[in-house]
C-alpha cells in the first residue's frame, strides 16, 4: 500500500501549524520507505535547549455499530459539529507538539462486509473533521478493531486520514515529529507484541536521526484494574531498547504509572470519545501529557502529567464530549490510578493536573 509523502507532509505541515510552534514537522510513512527528506538531513547538528510537548488520549471510536451506535453517535455529532467531541479539552490539546490517540474502529462511505466478532465500529469518513478540529495530530490504528471490515475497511480508513492530513502508526507504519531540528520517532503495537518487528522499525527511527523513541501498545485484559503479565514483560522490553515512553490502552479503564530505569509507562489510559457504546461500564479516563527535554539534541530529562477526566457530561448516559475533572471526581480517577502503580504517584492539583517527579536522564 503506498502513501503519498509529498502531500501527506504537506498536509501535515499546515495542520502543525495551529500549535504552539511554527517549526514543528510531523512524517508519517512505512518503516520501509523513509522520506528522502528525512533521510538526506538525518545527520544534522542540532543545538540549544528544546522542549516537545506530547499529549496522549485512549480509545476513540468515531462512529458505532450499525444496530443503533452509529446512527446516535451520527446524530449528535450532526447536532453540535464535528469540533464537540473534543471542544472541552481543547484548550489543552492545543498546547501541545502533537496530541495521538488511539482511533478504534473504521472510517468508509462504502457498503464493506463486516468480520463476525462482537462488536463492528464503523464511521463516516468525513468524521477526521473531528480529530483535525480538536487538535489531533497522529492516531494509532495498532489495535483490534482498525479490522472490522476487513482490509478494505482499513484501506478507506487510511485513506481518509491521509486527505484529513493526519498523522497514524501501527504495526507497520510509524511517525517522527520533528521540533527545531530534534526528532521524536512513534511506533505502536496491537494485542500481540512482535519484538523482532518493533527492533526493525527502532533501528530505522534512529538511522533517520530520533533523539528519543515513544511507544503506544494496545493491550491488556479488558476492564480488569490489574496488569497482565504481556502488558508487564513489554514495557520491560521497551525499556530495555531504551523508549523514553510507553503510553498504553484497551481495557477501557484506567491503569496505573512505573518507571522502569529512564522509561516512563501509562499502562491503559481508558477511553476518550467512544462513540462505541452509548453507556459505557465506566467513564473515568484520563489524558497523558509528557514534556521532552532536550540539550544540543539529546535527551536530558522527561516530565508527565495526569489529567482525570470523564468521558461524557452525563452521569449514565455517553454524550461523546469528555471533559477534565476536578474535586472529588478528579481525586476518584487518581485513587483507581494508583492501585495498579509502582510507585506513589503525585496529587492531582486544581488547575495543574496530577504532575509527576521528572526523570533525569543524564
Amino acid at each position: 500500500m503506498r502513501i503519498r509523502h509529498a502531500a501527506l507532509l504537506l498536509l501535515l505541515l499546515l495542520a502543525s501549524s495551529v500549535k504552539a510552534q511554527a517549526s514543528v514537522s510531523i512524517h508519517a510513512f512505512p518503516v520501509n520507505q523513509p522520506p528522502d527528506a528525512l533521510v538526506q538531513t538525518a545527520m544534522a547538528v542540532v543545538e540549544g535547549e528544546t522542549e516537545i510537548r506530547l499529549t496522549f488520549g485512549g480509545d476513540c471510536t468515531l462512529g458505532g455499530t450499525q444496530n443503533g451506535g452509529a446512527k446516535r453517535f451520527a446524530s449528535v455529532v450532526n447536532t453540535h459539529g464535528y469540533a464537540y467531541p473534543f471542544a472541552n479539552l481543547l484548550a489543552l490539546l492545543s498546547e501541545d507538539d502533537l496530541t495521538l490517540v488511539n482511533l478504534e474502529g473504521v472510517l468508509s462511505s462504502r457498503k464493506l462486509t463486516r468480520e463476525k466478532k462482537a462488536f463492528n465500529f464503523l464511521g463516516d469518513p468525513a468524521y477526521t473533521a473531528i480529530l483535525t478540529q480538536g487538535s489531533v495530530e497522529c492516531v494509532s490504528l495498532a489495535n483490534n478493531h482498525v479490522l472490522d471490515y476487513g482490509a478494505a475497511g482499513k484501506a478507506d480508513t487510511i485513506a481518509a486520514l491521509e486527505t484529513a492530513g493526519l498523522a497514524f502508526v501501527d504495526d507497520n507504519y510509524v511517525t517522527i515529529l520533528q521540533k527545531d531540528g530534534v526528532r521524536v520517532g512513534f511506533t505502536a503495537s496491537g494485542l500481540r507484541f512482535d519484538q523482532a518487528r518493533f527492533l526493525k522499525q527502532a533501528e530505522v527511527l534512529r538511522s533517520l536521526g530520533c533523539a528519543a523513541l515513544v511507544h503506544v501498545m494496545h493491550m491488556g485484559e479488558e476492564y480488569a484494574a490489574t496488569l497482565t503479565q504481556a502488558q508487564k514483560n513489554t514495557a520491560a522490553f521497551l525499556a530495555e531498547q531504551g523508549v523514553l515512553l510507553v503510553v498504553g490502552h484497551h481495557p477501557h479503564v484506567v491503569q496505573g504509572l512505573e518507571i522502569i530505569g529512564h522509561t516512563t509507562v501509562a499502562y491503559s489510559l481508558g477511553n476518550l470519545v467512544f462513540g462505541g457504546n452509548t453507556d459505557p461500564r465506566d467513564y473515568d479516563a484520563y489524558l497523558l501529557s509528557a514534556s521532552l527535554y532536550f540539550t544540543d539534541g539529546n535527551p536530558k530529562r522527561t516530565q508527565v502529567t495526569l489529567w482525570p477526566l470523564t468521558i461524557s457530561g452525563k452521569t449514565r448516559s455517553n454524550d461523546y464530549q469528555p471533559a477534565l475533572l476536578s474535586g472529588e471526581a478528579a481525586l476518584r480517577v487518581m485513587k483507581k490510578i494508583q492501585q495498579s502503580s509502582a510507585f506513589t504517584i503525585a496529587p492531582y492539583l486544581t488547575g495543574q493536573g496530577a504532575p509527576q517527579v521528572g526523570i533525569d536522564l543524564q
